[in-house]
């Protein structure tokens, strides 16, 4: 099985069928080690194989598949790798932070407060709602720093499947903490306190990575 079960669907253009593919991998619909079939692929997807091969082309390019015996197949992160990942975003995102600190409008500053009662909450009810709001919320911090390259790149290092398979892996302990940095965060970028806003970022970062690696590995 190289995805979920075909349903009809138009036509999609290579841009479509690339971002289909990348969510597959992204959201762990398409596990670590699967084959991507360009023939299974066309088919489920309504396409010829040249989209298809131009799109696992990109995720190649992007480092989530590889090549081994002649096919491709998603790829399976060592510690190491995940570790080298979230390095660089707990660098970026932590600049990110700072700046947004800086540079981020009231208007902007208001949309990441109101995000607060969400990304605060310490009860497991709201965690699945919370997964999916977390990209947003932290895009809204990136965002407010007004560096849409330094925006680009924090997603591309946030886009892999053990970040999405992450949250439903929280214990209370895990969320309780994981709250009160996301406060913390919202407390520093509104005191437009730059240094502490990028430590508390830092921290974030590096406390999931804790996560990922004890859950994951």
């Amino acid at each position: 099985m190289t995805g979920p079960t075909p349903t009809p669907r138009l036509p999609l253009r290579s841009e479509e069928v690339y971002r289909t593919l990348r969510e597959e991998i992204d959201d762990g619909l398409v596990t670590p080690g699967a084959p991507l079939v360009e023939d299974e692929i066309a088919q489920r997807l309504g396409v010829s194989r040249t989209p298809v091969r131009e799109s696992i082309q990109r995720l190649a390019a992007d480092g989530l598949v590889v090549s081994r015996r002649r096919r491709w197949v998603v790829r399976s992160f060592t510690p190491e790798e995940v570790t080298d990942i979230y390095e660089v975003r707990a660098a970026l995102e932590s600049h990110a932070a700072r700046l947004a600190a800086l540079r981020a409008t009231p208007e902007q500053l208001a949309a990441i407060e109101a995000q607060r009662p969400l990304m605060t909450g310490e009860s497991r009810e709201v965690l699945v709602e919370r997964s999916r709001a977390n990209d947003e919320f932290h895009d809204l911090v990136t965002g407010a720093s007004g560096n849409e390259r330094l925006l680009r790149t924090i997603r591309d290092h946030r886009l892999f499947h053990f970040n999405r398979r992450l949250a439903v892996m929280y214990e209370e302990e895990h969320l309780r903490t994981s709250s009160r940095q996301h406060g913390q965060l919202v407390d520093a970028l509104v005191a437009r306190d730059a240094e502490a806003a990028a430590e508390v970022a830092r921290v974030h970062v590096e406390y999931s990575l804790g996560i990922v690696l004890e859950k994951l590995f």
